[in-house]
């Protein structure tokens, strides 16, 4: 599926996803494990469908871009909190922040966390 990030779009911003931006990210024993950087959404409908989570550094240097389907999200107050572990998501594929992730990856990294990689509608 064709993606787009958040930040770069002019897509009238969902409150509940724009919301999401920024907030710490907790698996499930609520270990952090990072910090919403930007959201990947479906150019064709408009559903966020990857979290683009970095974790690791100081000051954004050395930090590093892991992405994680939204199927993994289990809870969004007070944070994120995913059914993962910390060890499982930094040891995901490492995301290339620099330009929006390409078929095979979406599908590497759906594959890595037992994701379906199509959602039915």
């Amino acid at each position: 599926m064709a993606l787009i990030k958040l930040r770069d779009s002019d897509l009238p911003r969902d409150p509940n996803a724009k919301a999401l931006l920024d907030h710490y990210v907790y698996d499930r024993d609520r270990e952090k494990i990072g910090t919403v950087k930007d959201l990947y959404l479906d150019e064709e409908d408009k559903d966020v469908r990857f979290l683009d989570v970095g974790a690791g550094g100081f000051l954004g240097l050395g930090e590093k871009h892991f992405m994680v389907p939204m199927e993994a999200v289990t809870d969004t107050g007070g944070g994120v909190t995913i059914e993962q572990s910390r060890e499982k998501v930094q040891g995901s594929p490492e995301l290339d922040i620099k330009g929006v992730p390409e078929d095979a990856y979406q599908h590497e990294v759906y594959d890595y966390y037992g994701y379906p990689s199509s959602r039915s509608h």
